[in-house]
């Protein structure tokens, strides 16, 4: 009977267990965000709000991806640049006290090459064991807006933000805490640069975009009236000379034909 009693209350204990379990999920955005600059002005298909709705509710022990896409539509090399400003901040909820979290922001070429550009390791949290700091001082380290990539035309990269929260230390309290996000880009056209190579009679400009293997040679007589000038002089100098030559040659013959006289 003492036996029966005690399996009843460890399988009690064992149902108990395992209903208290909880089980971190994964969660990857299938949003198509993208960013694209046509040339003249930039659209995207995407707000705060939405980044709010991808990332509320996630659970201790959660993962919450989130992805932006940048494209070049326009038919000129651009500089790109990002702004993350966090509105509220994870541990801002009057329910998030205490949590802590993980927060990586990476980006990625159009070749898909990985360059992370901000990583915190279990940033957040109270309590002296708690080491970093907290999501808003985070985006302050990354200043208003920092350098991505330069896209060529037609070209589009990525930029991915991975928050994991702690599952350990958190209640259900992120239940209802919203992370809102703000994520802002900047974009500016790449100048062209031109060099100016004089010759002897032509001048040759090269027009080099940015970082760009096309370049434009434009091969012209020059305007500037430089080369003219010195033909002119060339020409002056040579004509004084010859006059020089025969007004010598006139003078010798000259006196050749007075020796003879006088002889």
């Amino acid at each position: 009977m003492k036996k029966k009693i005690l399996c009843l209350v460890m399988a009690a204990i064992m149902t108990v267990g395992t209903a208290a379990t909880a089980y971190a999920e994964d969660f990857k955005s299938d949003k198509n965000w993208q960013v694209d600059f046509d040339g003249d002005k930039m659209n995207s298909n995407f707000s705060s709000k939405d980044m709010a709705e991808e990332i509320y509710g996630i659970l201790p022990g959660d993962t919450m991806e989130l992805q932006v896409k940048i494209k070049n539509s326009g038919e000129e090399q651009t500089d790109w640049y990002m702004s993350n400003e966090v509105l509220e901040s994870l541990e801002g909820g009057s329910k998030a006290e205490g949590g802590a979290y993980t927060y990586v922001l990476t980006y990625y070429d159009p070749s898909g090459e990985e360059a992370v550009l901000f990583d915190s390791e279990t940033v957040g949290g109270e309590g002296s064991s708690r080491v970093g700091k907290g999501l808003e001082q985070a985006t302050d380290s990354l200043d208003d807006f920092f350098y991505l990539d330069r896209l060529d035309a037609g070209k589009t990269a990525s930029v991915h933000l991975r928050v994991v929260l702690d599952g350990e230390t958190q209640g259900n309290g992120y239940q209802d805490t919203l992370a809102r996000l703000q994520m802002n880009f900047a974009v500016e056209k790449v100048a062209p640069s031109t060099v100016t190579v004089k010759g002897k009679d032509t001048v040759i400009r090269k027009t080099v975009t940015g970082e760009s293997n096309t370049v434009k040679k434009t091969i012209t007589r020059p305007k500037t009236g430089d080369t003219t000038n010195i033909l002119l002089f060339s020409t002056a100098a040579l004509v004084s000379g010859l006059v020089l030559l025969l007004l010598g040659i006139a003078a010798m013959k000259k006196r050749h034909e007075k020796g003879e006289l006088k002889s």
